[in-house]
């Protein structure tokens, strides 16, 4: 009798211990996949802030490769061509804007096809030029790539005033060589709607309905708090640079 309740004792015993163990397991395996889940996440942002990058650099790139000749940099200077737009007296605090579309070959070739957003008051225009050069998360052609993952935006507008002669060095004369040159913003923000939840109309939005900088007057909303308030992956990069003369020929 005393054998039997011995033995009957080791099995519940036996049963407990592999019951612990099963528990143990199970907390140590999803530890496991919880880090290797984590792992991957981390992987995939590094990634993805890399091809973001990539995208806006290779806008600099480009613009900076272009202008080093000076026949497409007085193109632009003339007739439509984003700076002699820009210049104008009339669209000084305008943000001309054009989408970067892979089978395009010059995606700023002249001002139409760029579109044109600003503040009114506390009321945003971006309807002047049309809407083409607004990026569409609903078009694969507005996309950098066939692969249709990363779009990229990008906005340039004339310094403020306040800027104005900032890369002159002390005892130039202001009213001297100095006076012609204009200095331009040119912002490259490139974003992958495809790693969020926000839908193609929120994308869509903030590409459109919002500037790159803060009007000092509003303290308003840019594309880049859009794009964070969706939880929108996206690499923003803003270069100033200074025009130069174009050789004579």
């Amino acid at each position: 009798m005393n054998y039997s309740k011995s033995l009957s004792s080791q099995k519940g015993a036996t049963l407990i211990i592999v019951l612990i163990m099963l528990l143990l397991i199970t907390i140590i395996g999803t530890w496991a996949i919880r880090g290797s889940i984590t792992s991957l996440n981390i992987a995939t942002n590094t990634q993805a802030q890399a091809l973001l990058k990539q995208s806006s650099d290779a806008v600099f790139f480009k613009l900076e490769n272009d202008t080093s000749n000076d026949l497409i940099l007085a193109n632009m200077q003339i007739g439509d061509g984003i700076l002699a737009y820009l210049m104008r007296a009339e669209n000084k605090g305008k943000e001309l804007v054009f989408c970067i579309r892979g089978n395009v070959a010059n995606n700023w070739e002249g001002a139409r096809q760029g579109s044109i957003v600003y503040w009114q008051g506390s009321t945003i225009n971006n309807r002047e030029l049309g809407a083409n050069g607004f990026c569409q998360a609903t078009r694969s052609a507005d996309f950098t790539s066939g692969r249709q993952a990363i779009l990229t935006r990008v906005a340039i507008r004339v310094a403020p005033s306040s800027n104005d002669f900032g890369h002159m060095v002390d005892g130039d004369d202001k009213e001297g060589k100095g006076k012609d040159i204009s200095t331009v913003i040119v912002n490259a923000t490139s974003l992958l709607p495809n790693l969020s939840t926000a839908t193609d109309a929120q994308v869509n939005a903030c590409i459109s309905n919002f500037t790159t900088f803060v009007d000092g007057s509003l303290n308003n909303s840019t594309v880049m708090d859009c794009l964070s308030d969706f939880r929108i992956p996206y690499s923003s990069q803003e270069m100033v640079y200074t025009l130069r003369a174009v050789k004579s020929s």
